[in-house]
């Protein structure tokens, strides 16, 4: 296992690499589909460098734009796979004047026992809440979540068709070039050399994957998202200056 000497920095890390070798290697015993517990963004980073691990693992979280993922490991081409083992559900306060947030429902999950890599992503809207977990503990939430918060609630599996659609303003900015660490500048109020020492820092993601190389090139569809400042996705450029520099268009998460 040299390979976790080399990625590693830490025991957390370590363990993370560990249990993902040991679900290849059942993946190949076993010739069957395995998924990890859902992972965080800096999780997913770290796995997806391992060259060890290309073409064997991916990632999924329930939906196109989930930030938390499961990694998926595969490592015959005709292993069994039975789906992603999550499920959705959908919460409603019966007091329809009440708001709830993603803090909320997190803190009622966790206290119950539910630890958060049984969690994906969460979405809070007004009296409405969805959020994704782990097939493995479904039985128990859906006999112990009675409560949002002081609120009661009722809860029910839900379909992709009830996540909210995210709302967004379209900007449009001037940048030097289409480099992360310019990009970032534009997007998120910040001079170029503040929003590169963000990213050396590791605090921005490019499609929910860390990314610490300032001079990345970002592309039309790329996500990007800062840490406390933040997501927007590139819409694409749409002129050039007399001074050369680029017109481009983006979505602003509001």
């Amino acid at each position: 296992m040299d390979f976790i000497k080399k990625y590693a920095n830490n025991d957390e890390e370590k363990i993370l690499l560990k249990k993902t070798d040991d679900l290849i290697h059942r993946s190949e015993k076993t010739y069957s589909v395995l998924y990890s517990h859902f992972l965080t963004p800096a999780e997913q980073t770290l796995l997806s460098r391992v060259e060890e691990f290309y073409g064997i693992i991916s990632f999924d979280g329930g939906y196109p734009d989930a930030e938390r993922r499961m990694c998926r490991v595969k490592h015959d081409e005709y292993a069994c796979d039975e789906g992603l083992p999550a499920v959705l559900y959908s919460v409603e306060i019966t007091d329809s004047d009440a708001e709830i947030s993603h803090r909320d429902v997190l803190g009622s999950l966790m206290g119950l026992g539910i630890k958060r890599e049984a969690v994906g992503d969460i979405f809070a809207n007004g009296n409405r809440a969805q959020f994704f977990c782990h097939r493995a503990i479904c039985d128990y939430v859906e006999m112990n979540l009675q409560k949002i918060g002081r609120y009661r609630i009722k809860i029910k599996r839900g379909e992709l068709s009830d996540i909210p659609e995210p709302k967004t303003e379209t900007v449009s900015i001037n940048v030097s070039s289409m480099r992360l660490d310019s990009v970032c500048g534009e997007c998120f109020g910040l001079s170029r050399t503040k929003a590169a020492e963000a990213i050396k820092k590791g605090e921005v993601s490019v499609n929910w994957l860390i990314r610490c190389d300032t001079d990345r090139e970002v592309y039309a569809g790329d996500k990007l998202s800062m840490r406390g400042k933040g997501k927007v996705e590139i819409v694409g450029v749409t002129g050039t200056s007399k001074k050369g520099r680029l017109f481009a268009e983006i979505k602003k998460y509001i």
